[in-house]
């Protein structure tokens, strides 16, 4: 489920499950959802209205460090409208994560907890959404951590397919970029249970799924007819371990087809930071 939040203090308009935003958020005042997914920031800072190309050639990379994500100020950008071509990331993974992007795409969210985009026209049926070092949540509405999780991909994986609200459909090896990563496609399982109780009836149960470091007790979350396929890396830079995911998030099986064979190959072309290492 995707729904719009107002936030008055931070100036910023995000997608949060019902139920993401914990009792310090300021107040929030909210639109209509549409049966999709849903994701990131209460305190996220404010957003710029759109992308600026740079006019001047960007400084050489550099390898990013250890600490990151944790360890940078939250920042984010809603780009808009992008170039068909490569796109490198003004916040996300240390300002070094390019893609490459057909015609016609935009980006609803470009920041240090999420990069996210979709085709032009339908934002809440289809989109490819991409974070690093994600934790299991439980099923309350309220993003309560998973005691206990290591922080490794692997482990977000082998927690999944148990998810009982969730019916995994294929698991295969892939990659993001240059790196392995282990794939898991999946749909709502037919005995989900709804706890959450913001999500309308018509879509009913909502799946509140993994949390997010940087934004607090915002979660990702999915609701309706949903067809997900979650990569999961294991990974190393500057020395530590961290886990790269992406998501190609559609809202039936119908929109499923036809997206994913772009989004999968977006994914499997990207271009990650220098110093990104798969973990041994």
């Amino acid at each position: 489920m995707r729904r719009i939040v107002g936030l008055a203090v931070a100036g910023l308009l995000v997608g949060a499950c019902s139920g993401a935003a914990g009792a310090s958020a300021p107040a929030a005042a909210s639109v209509a959802p549409s049966a999709s997914t849903a994701a990131v920031g209460s305190t996220a800072p404010s957003a710029s209205s759109a992308y600026v190309k740079p006019s001047i050639a960007a400084p050489d990379p550099t390898p990013i460090p250890g600490c990151l994500p944790g360890c940078v100020t939250p920042d984010l950008t809603r780009p808009g409208d992008l170039d068909a071509g490569d796109y490198t990331t003004q916040n996300w993974f240390g300002h070094q994560f390019t893609i490459n992007v057909p015609a016609g795409w935009t980006s609803f969210e470009d920041s240090t907890g999420e990069f996210g985009l979709q085709p032009v026209g339908n934002p809440d049926i289809q989109k490819l959404v991409f974070w690093l070092d994600i934790y299991p949540i439980h099923d309350d509405g309220k993003a309560t951590p998973v005691e206990g999780f290591d922080g490794t991909a692997k482990s977000l994986v082998a927690w999944t397919e148990a998810n009982p609200n969730v019916k995994v459909l294929k698991k295969s090896t892939d990659k993001i970029g240059p790196v392995d990563a282990t794939t898991l496609e999946f749909v709502r399982s037919p005995k989900a249970k709804n706890v959450d109780p913001g999500c309308p009836p018509e879509i009913q149960p909502c799946v509140g799924l993994y949390g997010f470091p940087q934004w607090g007790e915002d979660f990702y979350g999915v609701a309706g007819p949903f067809h997900v396929r979650l990569y999961a890396a294991d990974a190393i830079w500057g020395g530590a371990k961290h886990a790269i995911y992406a998501v190609v998030d559609a809202a039936t099986d119908d929109i499923y087809s036809k997206f994913a064979p772009v989004a999968i190959k977006m994914i499997e072309e990207a271009r990650l930071p220098l110093g990104v290492e798969a973990a041994g």
